[in-house]
């Protein structure tokens, strides 16, 4: 349902930009060439549906929006070198997309660029995202990616670390307020310590606040595989989120999984 509501709004948005520049027929002909490579892109067949996009180009070859469409499904594909083409002539025609930017370094990230470059990349985007889990999910992605072939700095342990002291006090005297806002600042410094992650799970469990306990839950697993002690620390929250959410077969699987630790 989310995915329709997307494709919808993102069709509303072309036909708006197609009203004034194409007549009643060619307008009938782009948006039923849209609707069918849109639904072949939610089934993952992605060349068909760009065969489609590329009948859309073949009536309006200035519309950005459908060479991200088309960058997107090369991506999928991981065919790194059409999405770039794609996608840099989505930004030759809107250059202030932030989306497109976004995807630019989507694709470095699948495509196996040096970490450096692609941090480089994300503090530059930062201040035109203007959102922190646009940033973080990049971050994370760019972490889980690159550690095949890149040494990830090491985890700071809470017992070792000062803040991560500081966050464990007031975990502790359930200052779930201050701890939520200090763990979430201090995961700025460190987008891939799941240890913080876990602490603001952990505060906005404490403040009857399950879904965005869950959700920094989710966004901190990529960071768990291996590390068997904190993986029992993970499953435990998953148990008391998904408790509080009223979800007894989540509760379940993860007791599961914590027994088979």
């Amino acid at each position: 349902m989310k995915k329709l509501f997307i494709v919808i709004l993102l069709f509303f948005s072309l036909s708006a930009w197609t009203q004034n520049t194409l007549d009643e027929k060619k307008k009938l002909e782009f948006d039923e060439n849209f609707f069918d490579a849109m639904n072949e892109r939610l089934k993952n067949n992605y060349e068909k549906s760009n065969e489609y996009f590329e009948q859309c180009l073949s009536i309006d070859d200035q519309n950005d929006a459908i060479y991200f469409k088309m960058a997107q499904n090369y991506l999928d594909a991981k065919n790194y070198e059409k999405a770039f083409q794609y996608l840099e002539q989505a930004r030759r025609i809107n250059p202030e997309n932030k989306w497109y930017q976004k995807l630019f370094i989507d694709i470095k990230i699948e495509s196996g660029a040096p970490r450096d470059e692609i941090k480089k990349l994300i503090k530059k985007f930062e201040p035109v995202a203007q959102n922190k889990y646009v940033i973080r999910a990049l971050t994370r992605k760019m972490y889980r990616k690159t550690s095949a072939t890149n040494q990830s700095k090491p985890v700071k342990k809470e017992n070792t670390s000062r803040e991560g002291n500081h966050l464990a006090q007031l975990w502790q005297q359930k200052n779930y307020q201050a701890l939520a806002k200090a763990a979430e600042k201090k995961l700025d410094d460190e987008p891939d310590n799941p240890q913080i992650y876990l602490y603001v799970a952990r505060a906005y469990t404490g403040l009857n606040q399950p879904e965005k306990a869950l959700e920094f839950l989710e966004m901190g697993s990529d960071f768990i595989v291996g590390d068997k002690k904190m993986q029992k620390s993970y499953y435990q929250q998953y148990i008391k989120v998904y408790q509080l959410l009223d979800k007894p077969k989540k509760v379940k699987l993860y007791q599961q999984k914590l027994e088979k630790i």
